[in-house]
């Protein structure tokens, strides 16, 4: 990489960190660089170019440094976890900008709203490898929920020492969070419950968003159909009453594949199949995708 645009890229990141995307401009930073701002179009064609470069260049850093951690022979699996969840930390707050910048942007399009959602995909599926590694094969059922009570707490704690400036001693958050993965997990084989994010569910929305791509309505729609198929099969009810429930997903399934679908027939079925406590959620879901039918 050329001296300028490593001084561009510096620059970028200091702003962004300082003033936030949005208030940046590109002005800003050939100022700061002392280049015209047409030279700094040769390297990057937009600001938007240059926001995706940045985060791409962060992003691969943090990869690198996870896996000199993971290589290392001399850590146990426990020690290589803890570890793995200080890194985050400290390439987060260190980086702060990212977080502070996709907190400002989550409503972005284009070529940003796809760098965010690749970026949170990519954390995703290292985050899983992680959990994996520390807890074996074990968990795969219940992979991405373990993956997301993970993430869940990490990112509370980073909210915390990030926006409200908590003076937290990092080491000791990193263990104190592990200790109690260790502990959930332990409940999650001992009681074996039922997956509540899918891994076929979410296998694909990692795998589209990993590409920068969201997965389509009409994707999300098939997927909830097939879940209510699958779990309608399950339910503890007369072969009567589940009969009618499956007449009813699909006459609502038919109706919403149509051309012209009639709304009124798809509210009619969307509440008879609410009525049923255990699809009550799913079909809260699907109610919110059935009138995104042009998509």
């Amino acid at each position: 990489m050329s001296i300028v645009k490593q001084n561009i890229m510096d620059s970028a990141e200091r702003f962004f960190s300082e003033k936030g995307y949005l208030a940046t401009s590109i002005q800003d930073i050939a100022d700061d660089c002392k280049i015209a701002k047409g030279s700094l179009y040769k390297f990057f064609p937009s600001k938007e170019d240059l926001f995706v470069e940045v985060h791409h260049s962060k992003q691969n850093s943090l990869f690198e440094k996870m896996e000199e951690i993971r290589s290392d022979p001399t850590l146990t699996l426990r020690e290589i976890f803890i570890r793995e969840t200080e890194c985050q930390f400290y390439f987060f707050i260190e980086n702060n900008f990212i977080v502070k910048n996709t907190f400002e942007m989550q409503a972005s399009e284009g070529k940003i709203a796809s760098i965010l959602l690749s970026q949170r995909a990519n954390i995703f599926n290292m985050n899983r490898d992680a959990l994996t590694r520390r807890f074996g094969k074990e968990i795969e059922l219940n992979i991405w929920d373990l993956v997301s009570i993970y993430n869940g707490i990490v990112k509370e704690y980073l909210f915390l020492i990030i926006f409200d400036n908590r003076p937290l001693n990092i080491k000791d958050v990193s263990v104190f969070i592990v200790d109690l993965l260790e502990e959930v997990v332990d409940g999650v084989l001992n009681k074996k419950p039922k997956a509540i994010l899918q891994n076929t569910m979410m296998d694909n929305y990692v795998e589209s968003a990993c590409k920068g791509n969201s997965v389509s309505v009409v994707e999300q729609r098939r997927k909830l159909f097939e879940l209510l198929f699958s779990t309608l099969k399950e339910l503890a009810i007369t072969n009567y009453h589940r009969t009618g429930l499956h007449e009813a997903l699909v006459i609502l399934q038919e109706e919403v594949e149509r051309d012209q679908p009639r709304s009124v027939l798809i509210l009619a079925m969307l509440q008879f199949l609410k009525k049923e406590n255990e699809l009550k959620s799913i079909i809260e879901q699907l109610r919110k995708l059935c009138f995104n039918l042009g998509e």
